[in-house]
This record gives structure tokens, sequence and C-alpha cells, in this order.
């Protein structure tokens, strides 16, 4: 890692922690041994992501898609079109929001945590739709869809190279 990716990347686990993505798709000729574990896709939160300090247990033997990826954050702190500390204010703002989805989502039982936040949001959603979650849970419900759209809205615009 570089002085960059260390100052960011290990602060943040956006990428790996399951709220940037869902999945990684193996790519021609990626020899990850996670494919092996887990097939043409590795689920989010990726096995080998370490949350406490955001560390990749197979940092040298990553998924190529993972070794390509650098999200807006990072490249624009490389360009010298932001500051370190002005790209971990954003990551914080996100992590922050994340944590809160994650808070409303397991107040309504949607507590898988080794689900990507996107697909556990959607089970809360179809629940929500077929009647499954009780009237007292609406206003967390309610709360849950704003903040996931405003952490949607904040990846989309500062994070999704």
């Amino acid at each position: 890692m570089t002085a960059i990716t260390d100052t960011l990347c290990l602060q943040c686990g956006l990428c790996c922690n399951g709220v940037l993505f869902a999945d990684v798709r193996r790519e021609r000729g990626d020899d990850s041994p996670l494919f092996a574990q887990h097939g043409p896709r590795v689920p989010q939160p990726c096995p080998a992501f370490n949350h406490g300090d955001c560390t990749c247990a197979l940092y040298a033997d990553r998924p190529a898609r993972c070794r390509k990826f650098e999200c807006k954050q990072l490249l624009a702190v490389r360009a010298g079109a932001k500051t370190a500390e002005a790209a971990l204010k954003k990551i914080r703002q996100a992590r922050k929001l994340a944590a809160q989805v994650e808070s409303l989502l397991t107040e309504l039982d949607f507590n898988d945590t080794r689900l990507p936040l996107s697909k556990r949001f959607q089970r809360c959603q179809r629940a929500a739709e077929r009647g499954g979650l009780f009237e007292n849970q609406l206003d967390c419900l309610a709360e849950l869809q704003l903040t996931v759209h405003k952490l949607n809205g904040l990846l989309a615009a500062d994070f999704y190279a």
C-alpha cells in the first residue's frame, strides 16, 4: 500500500464491507483463492475483510477487481484535487450513514451481517410491501428509507468512480 491508501483505505473499507458492492465477480485469469472458496462471485462483505482495522487477509492475492478499484476519494487525493483530510471527512460521513442504516436494519430484525447492506435493505422493503412489518415499525422503516437514500446519494456522488 502507498501512504495515500494507508491513510484512506485503512480508515474506510466501504469497498470491502458490503456498503459499495454486493459482490466481486471473477475476471478472466483471476486466481484469487477467494474464488476457489466462493465460486465466480465473492459475496460482500468480503470474507477476507477485517472490520476492525479495514485490512484484507488476502491482500497480495485479492481479486483483480479489488486491485483495480479506486474510489473517487482516493483518485481525487492522488490527483491533488482534494486533501486527505477532506477525503477522510467524506469517508467518515459515509461510514456514519452506513452505521445508521445498519442500526435501523437491526432494529427491524434484518440483521444478517453476512449480507451486503443493499440486499438487507431490499429484503426489508419486500417484507414491508408484503405487510410483514408491524405498524410500530413503520416510522423506523421511513427513517431507514431516508437514510439509505442519503447514503446512496453520497456514494454515487463521492465514491463510485
